[in-house]
């Protein structure tokens, strides 16, 4: 019997749907299709694809409804943040597995409607918070699992323009800091803390930093934020209960740690193991394969809900 295909529409031609689509040309088999929809940059995509070997076969149009008619067995949304929400439901409309890059709304409002629609539909619908799937940052909770964390602060700081996934990356102001890296703040704490609920919301800007606060698990957690700094930057610093501490600097993955002024080791794994936002594609991908996909994967959208709540309230207090 031959081996069932997979057919996945990849929905935006920009550079985040560049790197989603050469990693699906890795994660996918010569048997496998991937729809590229895109009504811009088209020149891009096909350069992009002449470099893929070995992988999918890749078709791009500029139309989503034809790409939804032939019916994919999932879908990746890599559009602008401003179309994330109808976009995503156009495809579980469409009764399609759909995996939406941060932020999957600006709204909580919008963010329960799309979860009720997916539930409704018996569908996964998952989002790209790539930090869930970092392994060094699950090591460094290992490292400090048997303390009392009191204090958490992060730093993250992008620059103006860098390279990234071999794309190259500028600050893209018109989509609101919070929203931007709020659910990259939330990822961090949900894997540091564990999924509990964030209260006494703060945030205020000033001399082009951000600050938020919040408290989670009777933990304090401040967060600085910013875009067009010197340089890319990626920090978290812990207090301990007793008065200890740890840091993680993940500037450069997988980043250096340490626990009360000692060195951790590197992750040995990290070398051969799939990159955060590779190994998500791969679970969103398997998850929608499954008759009975894990309400518990910590990537799926009911799951993720506080992470559009915080951004949604932070930035409602920076606006006023």
């Amino acid at each position: 019997m031959a081996a069932k295909t997979t057919s996945v529409v990849l929905i935006g031609g920009g550079r985040w749907g560049r790197v989603h689509a050469s990693n699906l040309a890795s994660l996918l088999t010569p048997q496998d299709r991937v729809i590229w929809v895109s009504a811009h940059n088209q020149a891009l995509l096909r350069e992009a694809i002449a470099k893929f070997s070995g992988g999918p076969r890749f078709e791009i149009i500029d139309n989503l409804n034809d790409a939804l008619a032939a019916k994919p067995d999932a879908a990746l949304v890599v559009t602008a943040p401003e179309t994330h929400a109808a976009i995503a439901a156009q495809c579980l409309q469409a009764g399609i597995h759909t995996f939406v890059e941060k932020p999957l709304a600006f709204t909580a409002g919008e963010t329960r409607a799309l979860i009720d629609l997916a539930r409704e539909k018996k569908i996964v619908l998952g989002v790209g918070l790539h930090l869930l799937s970092a392994s060094y940052l699950s090591r460094f909770r290992d490292a400090i699992s048997s303390r009392r964390m009191a204090r958490i602060a992060i730093r993250w700081f992008d620059s103006a323009g860098e390279v990234r996934y071999g794309e190259a990356k500028r600050a893209d102001n018109s989509v609101p800091l919070v929203h931007d890296v709020y659910p990259h703040i939330w990822s961090i704490l949900r894997v540091l803390i564990g999924p509990a609920t964030a209260t006494g919301y703060s945030a205020k800007e000033a001399g082009g930093v951000t600050r938020i606060a919040l408290s989670m698990d009777q933990i304090n957690v401040e967060a600085l934020l910013g875009r067009g700094a010197r340089a890319r930057e990626r920090k978290i610093s812990i207090a301990f209960a007793d008065g200890g501490s740890a840091d993680l600097d993940f500037t450069d993955e997988p980043g250096t740690s340490s626990v009360d002024g000692v060195w951790l080791k590197p992750d040995p794994g990290w070398p051969a193991a799939l990159r955060p936002v590779m190994a998500e594609v791969k679970e969103f991908l398997r998850q929608a394969s499954l008759p009975s996909p894990d309400d518990a994967w910590p990537q799926r959208a009911a799951n993720c809900l506080d992470s559009v709540i915080g951004a949604e309230v932070l930035n409602s207090q920076l606006i006023k």
